[in-house]
């Protein structure tokens, strides 16, 4: 299964997210995706964002990132997740795309704002017009936490049955209004990954024998 985002159908633009069922080199073969035109972060669970040219070297991963922007047609952008919430956005009006690897350390350190502020520093993006489209990832109903992270998310954690929980998409999708998005224009697919663990891989289900989902979008 590829998870499409029907909203971004109408544009030039290539996305999608596999599930556990296909392999990547499968999947990229099914998008239509040269694997060697594919941009790897290091997803080091921080806040950097880097610019993708035609310059970039393409072999290896890209250190120290965990978001990537491009207006460059034929690159393709990715980010490998299991619970981790994959981001994807574009902008029409200027021809570019951005991708967000958001854990909770990298949501900590605003790694969505950046991908928007790096659009508007590299591309004059105007966020109220960007598109912005979240993948599978842990959601609130299975993301238990300590008390700690009340003092890093204050507004996003709920305290149910003694227990707290972190709504790990809402907190980015504040911090994407915060940074100018429109609410109309973020979309969300509404998946939890341990809650369907059986069609999407859950670290915090699996723990070390979790595989990674990957996701990508390209500027066609």
């Amino acid at each position: 299964m590829i998870i499409s985002l029907q909203e971004l159908n109408r544009f030039p633009v290539s996305h999608g997210i596999s599930d556990r069922q296909i392999s990547h080199v499968d999947f990229l073969k099914r998008m239509g995706i040269p694997s060697k035109g594919l941009i790897r972060l290091q997803q080091v669970h921080g806040g950097e964002v880097v610019k993708v040219d035609a310059e970039t070297a393409l072999s290896g991963e890209i250190p120290g990132a965990d978001g990537a922007i491009t207006d460059v047609k034929g690159i393709t952008l990715s980010v490998r997740t299991a619970d981790c919430l994959p981001v994807l956005f574009y902008d029409p009006e200027h021809n570019a795309i951005g991708i967000a690897h958001a854990g909770w350390k990298s949501t900590k350190e605003k790694i969505a704002k950046n991908i928007v502020e790096a659009m508007k520093a590299n591309y004059r993006s105007v966020p109220s017009r960007v598109l912005v489209w979240m993948g599978p990832a842990l959601r609130q109903c299975c993301y238990e936490v300590n008390s700690e992270f009340l003092m890093h998310f204050p507004d996003s954690v709920v305290k149910m049955a003694h227990k707290h929980y972190f709504d790990l998409v809402g907190e980015n999708a504040e911090q994407l209004i915060a940074a100018g998005i429109s609410a109309k224009n973020i979309f969300d697919c509404g998946i939890c990954t341990a809650c369907k663990n059986d069609e999407f891989f859950s670290f915090r289900k699996e723990k070390d024998k979790a595989g990674r989902m990957l996701s990508v979008i390209m500027l066609k």
